[in-house]
């Protein structure tokens, strides 16, 4: 088991396009660090790409940063208290709060997103538009992952196998016989 405060990296790609080849890709790479996100070029790019790098900071309990149609109360950062825990609700300056805390571990999700879409005169749109669409994901899910800790924090090791198992079961059987579900891409 790992320890608490262990950075760990996790690269997960995204598949080429059948269609597109070596001209779509949507790579994900994440580092998660001991920290409150201070850190520069966590991902040790060469100069020359870190000046192309867009950073875009998220923090989970600024409500301006949720889609109006995301939003969900119970999913909200600044209105949840963990009973297990005792973390939150976070007030606005819970980020300059937390590293005061030694008894309150935290961490900070590094994310590299890469995108790439060779096609003349969309180019720039669809990048741009995958890029807004990540955000949103990771926004919504970090603050769902807050507020649902009350029932993965307890978690052991055979929970989590098991937890896997029962969704490849279930999102098997789902592929077969359900409509396609999932989160729906906003336009601006």
């Amino acid at each position: 088991m790992r320890k608490l405060g262990t950075p760990t990296h996790t690269v997960a790609q995204v598949t080429l396009n059948e269609y597109m080849k070596e001209n779509f890709l949507i790579k994900i790479e994440t580092w998660h660090k001991p920290d409150m996100g201070q850190q520069d070029n966590v991902h040790g790019l060469d100069p020359d790409t870190w000046k192309k790098v867009d950073v875009v900071y998220i923090d989970i309990a600024d409500r301006s940063q949720v889609e109006p149609k995301d939003y969900k109360p119970e999913e909200d950062p600044t209105k949840f208290k963990s009973v297990k825990t005792g973390r939150g609700p976070l007030g606005p300056d819970w980020k300059k709060e937390l590293p005061k805390k030694t008894d309150c571990p935290h961490m900070c999700a590094y994310k590299l997103v890469t995108v790439k879409f060779k096609w003349w005169g969309l180019q720039n749109k669809v990048e741009n538009f995958i890029q807004k669409q990540e955000k949103r994901l990771f926004t919504n899910f970090h603050r769902q992952l807050f507020c649902w800790i009350d029932k993965w924090i307890e978690l052991n090791m055979d929970d989590i196998r098991r937890m896997e198992e029962d969704t490849r079961r279930q999102l098997d059987e789902m592929r077969v016989k359900d409509p396609v579900k999932g989160m729906v891409a906003l336009e601006d």
